[in-house]
């Protein structure tokens, strides 16, 4: 995946955030696991489908997590999304094993960089980012 790429689905995802109020505020503080798949949306036709995610490999690197990661794929007009939205990840792709593919890309370039900073550098969403990749997955050896 490419830098522009990446670039494009963060520009998308500003684009939507937009709509928001702006005294909107997220009371989330949890990491929202599915424990069950949204049948709901797969039945009644509507194109949105959430699925439970155990292990994410890309770049040569795999990640358990220790709660099923709950990852919404849609497709918007031109692209297919996939997003979490508490881990703060929103990838996007021709089709839908594209989007999933570049969401583990994302999940992995931020499980490694919030990995690598120290306490003393991160503040606000990012303590709360970095906190969540520390205790919600683990390497796995391949």
């Amino acid at each position: 995946m490419s830098l522009a790429q990446i670039n494009e689905s963060y520009l998308i995802r500003q684009e939507r955030l937009s709509f928001f109020p702006k005294n909107f505020k997220r009371e989330l503080t949890v990491v929202p696991t599915a424990s069950e798949l949204d049948t709901h949306a797969r039945f009644s036709g509507a194109s949105i489908v959430k699925v439970p995610v155990w292990v994410f490999s890309a770049s040569g690197m795999a990640l358990k997590a220790r709660k099923p990661v709950s990852v919404k794929v849609f497709m918007g007009e031109n692209l297919f999304f996939a997003e979490n939205e508490t881990l703060d990840i929103f990838a996007t792709g021709e089709n839908r094993e594209e989007a999933v593919r570049a969401f583990n890309e994302h999940l992995i370039y931020f499980y490694n960089h919030y990995r690598k900073l120290g306490w003393d550098r991160v503040t606000g969403e990012a303590k709360r980012l970095k906190r969540l990749y520390e205790d919600l997955f683990q390497d796995v050896v391949t």
